[in-house]
């Protein structure tokens, strides 16, 4: 509601100046100025709209077009911008067309693009960080870390940030599944709590245990010929193999959590500017 005030009184006062001195208020300047407003308010729709329709009757400057671009990407219609650097030569934009180009890559998640250009020599602003995100993205740990280690001086918040991830998730103890498995055949539930899910290993424990324990004593009271004793036996044997895919499970969990929190750390990183 409150953008929409906002909106209503920035039209007033290009109107009301515009009615006296007898300008057209629809003008490529007053358009232009409009257009502005709207994107600087994040009305991102809309100054879309109106960009396109500067961009038909007048001759767009690069800011301008620059802002156009920005609106396709914010807005989501990949298709017109994309568009627009598959007809151009990229390597003699400016930078900050570039910068777009990569964004705009990197929104559509077509990391491959990025890293292409990167490896044909393309160079931008912020080219190192989107290099080793792209890597913390790819969940290529290693090539990460390595990525860190090129560049001695990381002035840049996004640099900084991204190299602390980089070298912690090399760095991070991630569990073994075939560890966590075999621990859960000497000891149920152990496997589990190895991957620090310290309250699913005891239920494991205990529920293994315990079915063990009444198959014991069925086939000790009752022998082999009474159906009790192997319904008895059954579950036990269940809920121990049971145990030893949830401790194996349980390490990939881990392993997948541990890997989901660096990647949305480096989001957050890496986009915190789009």
């Amino acid at each position: 509601m409150i953008r929409h005030i906002n909106t209503f009184i920035f039209i007033f006062l290009m109107v009301i100046p515009n009615l006296f001195a007898q300008d057209d208020i629809y003008d490529c300047e007053n358009s232009k100025q409009f257009a502005n407003y709207l994107f600087n308010t994040n009305q991102f729709n809309l100054a879309q709209h109106e960009f396109e329709r500067l961009d038909f009757f007048c001759d767009l400057n690069d800011n301008t077009r620059l802002l156009l671009l920005k609106t396709y990407r914010k807005n989501q219609h990949f298709n017109q911008a994309n568009q627009f650097f598959q007809t151009g030569n990229l390597k003699a934009m400016s930078d900050r067309f570039k910068m777009e180009y990569i964004r705009l890559m990197m929104s559509q998640q077509l990391y491959g693009e990025v890293k292409k250009a990167i490896d044909e020599g393309l160079n931008f602003p912020e080219k190192f960080e989107h290099h080793l995100g792209i890597a913390l993205l790819q969940k290529e740990w290693e090539q990460a870390y390595f990525i860190s280690t090129q560049q001695n001086t990381h002035n840049g918040i996004k640099a900084k940030g991204l190299v602390s991830i980089a070298s912690e998730s090399y760095n991070s103890k991630r569990k073994k599944p075939w560890l966590a498995a075999l621990m859960s055949v000497v000891i149920p539930g152990s496997g589990k709590a190895y991957s620090s899910y310290w309250g699913d290993g005891f239920v494991s424990l205990l529920f293994t245990a315990s079915t063990g324990f009444f198959a014991y004593r069925a086939f000790n009271k009752y022998g082999t010929n009474n159906a009790y004793s192997w319904i008895a036996g059954g579950l036990a044997v269940s809920y121990y193999s049971a145990n030893i895919y949830g401790g194996a499970k349980a390490a990939q969990r881990y392993n997948e959590n541990l890997n989901h929190r660096y990647i949305h750390e480096t989001e957050d990183i890496l986009f915190s500017d789009y």
